[in-house]
């Protein structure tokens, strides 16, 4: 069923990718990508959940602000993870591979704003959302209990 998701998830992201609006209009691609890539960097583990064998991640900016993204770890490699969370909370520890994610070179345009495809060693792992005002925008509350 995740692979589902993230089927849709590139489907939909190689339809409008690097779409751009009107000229002269909005920031520039290269300015949204710069804005993602800071909020990247500063990403940290806000909460930690099992689900079986596998490890959801709830990632943000600070601890106790809105969460911005969730990953999956199966086997020690992030994936992506669509949500709710349904697991049971896990005490805090360090994720190294934090360091390793980077972004893909195209940014999805859309009405309500930005997206910034997360990548790690290559694979897409995640969306983070941006506003129109390039401020990151938290996941909705359904997906974090």
């Amino acid at each position: 069923m995740r692979w589902l998701g993230v089927f849709l998830l590139l489907a939909l992201g190689g339809w409008a990718l690097g779409e751009e609006g009107p000229k002269g209009f909005g920031p520039s691609p290269e300015e949204v990508l710069t804005q993602c890539f800071k909020v990247v960097r500063t990403l940290e583990v806000q909460a930690l959940y099992r689900e079986g064998d596998t490890l959801v991640l709830v990632l943000g900016q600070a601890v106790g602000e809105r969460p911005l993204l969730l990953l999956a770890l199966e086997g020690g490699r992030p994936m992506p993870y669509m949500g709710p969370i349904r697991g049971k909370p896990m005490r805090m520890r360090p994720f190294f591979f934090l360091r390793e994610l980077s972004l893909a070179r195209r940014v999805l345009v859309l009405p309500e704003g930005y997206r910034c495809f997360v990548l790690h060693r290559g694979r897409v792992v995640g969306v983070l959302r941006l506003g129109l005002d390039l401020t990151p925008l938290p996941l909705s509350p359904e997906a974090i209990p």
